[in-house]
């Protein structure tokens, strides 16, 4: 009869590991699968981020190595000795401003060909890479010699301040154009492309006839409009980003 009022609590499963046994060694086994499955797709997403990072990295080494850089860079080296640090602000500029950087380039080489020290040789005392007139240097705290002696990277500093007052004044440049006539006439920013700038028999005319696309005697802003697309085609299809 063996010990009498002897009752085991627990015993084996007769069944063995074919049923209960297995059971848990399945669920262990299946959970053990799905984290290395979630530890697996962890470090793979770190590992593509770190790829892709250095992929840009290289692209942009490479680039520079080989030449290729941004939109008409072979034009401001020309007067610019840092060609590197001129690209990377004004990417910054741009990516500030919310335009495109080939803009910015394209308005500066239509304004100044990139040399700072330039100014308008019909008599409107216009100086630097976007032809600051006088008052606007006031505005902007400093003189129009004190432009006139500074270097790229003083100035793009100031394109950026101008261009940001504009911007609070007018709205955001939603086109080439716009970012032009942000420059040359703020008040036009947005405007219908019949928008008169300047009249024939004006000074402002006068200093600006070579805006005049269609030589009727008036400055439009469909004059401006079929400059930027004659003279940057390029630049000037890209959209707002």
């Amino acid at each position: 009869m063996g010990m009498l009022g002897y009752s085991p609590r627990w015993r084996p499963s007769a069944a063995g590991p074919g049923k209960d046994g297995g059971d848990y060694s399945r669920k262990g086994s299946f959970g053990f699968l799905v984290l290395v499955v979630l530890v697996s797709n962890v470090v793979s997403h770190g590992v593509m981020q770190v790829q892709s990072r250095w992929a840009q990295w290289a692209d942009k080494q490479e680039s520079w190595a080989g030449g290729a850089s941004l939109y008409l860079m072979d034009q401001a080296a020309n007067y610019v000795r840092d060609t590197r640090r001129f690209e990377e602000e004004v990417r910054d500029i741009a990516h500030r401003l919310k335009i495109r950087p080939e803009w910015l380039m394209a308005v500066m080489f239509a304004e100044s060909r990139f040399d700072p020290a330039v100014t308008n040789a019909r008599g409107s005392g216009a100086t630097g890479l976007i032809q600051f007139m006088p008052f606007t240097a006031e505005e902007l705290g400093v003189t129009i010699e004190e432009v006139a002696e500074m270097d790229h990277f003083e100035q793009l500093d100031l394109v950026y301040r101008y261009l940001r007052q504009v911007q609070r004044q007018r709205g955001s440049f939603a086109s080439l154009t716009d970012l032009y006539l942000g420059i040359l006439y703020p008040k036009a920013v947005g405007g219908d492309a019949c928008y008169a700038l300047y009249g024939c028999g004006s000074t402002a005319y006068k200093q600006n006839s070579g805006l005049d696309e269609n030589k009727d005697g008036m400055v439009t802003i469909s004059d401006i409009d079929q400059r930027m697309k004659r003279l940057f085609p390029d630049a000037y299809v890209l959209p707002k980003p």
